[in-house]
């Protein structure tokens, strides 16, 4: 996992950002993780555990994204506020800090990462990945607005 968050999520940022830097959270406590999983009846990725026990959340830039990971406690109120009633099949997991909502997909077995407007239909839902690390890359080189 930290070679993930070297490669995706420690760009340089210059003073002509309008982030001033990445912020990190401390780790997230494995009790919490397991209660919200617990409360919301999932389990969610091991890679996506693995980044939370590192940082939970997180606030800025992935090259060209701005990104806005959910701390684990707040999952669940951002899940029921935003996906509950349109989107059932959604866990809130961030956002871009616009329109968008960064979204686990727990309609297979296997759970996929994604993006939803927060107004929208689920044919609006634009896969990001099976993996945290493909999720990242999407993020990072914003190329994922052509699918």
């Amino acid at each position: 996992m930290t070679d993930i968050i070297q490669k995706y999520f420690n760009d340089k940022l210059t003073a002509d950002d309008f982030v001033e830097r990445n912020i990190f959270y401390p780790p997230a406590d494995l009790n919490n993780i397991v209660a919200v999983e617990k409360l919301l009846d999932i389990k969610f990725p091991q890679d996506y555990k693995d980044f939370l026990t590192i940082s939970n959340g997180y606030n800025g830039m992935l090259g060209q994204s701005y990104v806005r990971l959910t701390k684990v406690e707040e999952i669940v109120e951002n899940t029921n506020g935003y996906c509950k009633e349109f989107f059932p099949w959604t866990i809130h997991i961030g956002t871009d800090g616009g329109g968008e909502m960064y979204v686990l997909d727990i309609r297979e077995k296997k759970i996929k990462y994604g993006a939803m407007p927060y107004i929208g239909e689920d044919k609006d839902f634009i896969l990001l990945g099976d993996t945290f690390e493909e999720f990242a890359r999407h993020l990072y080189y914003n190329d994922y607005w052509d699918k």
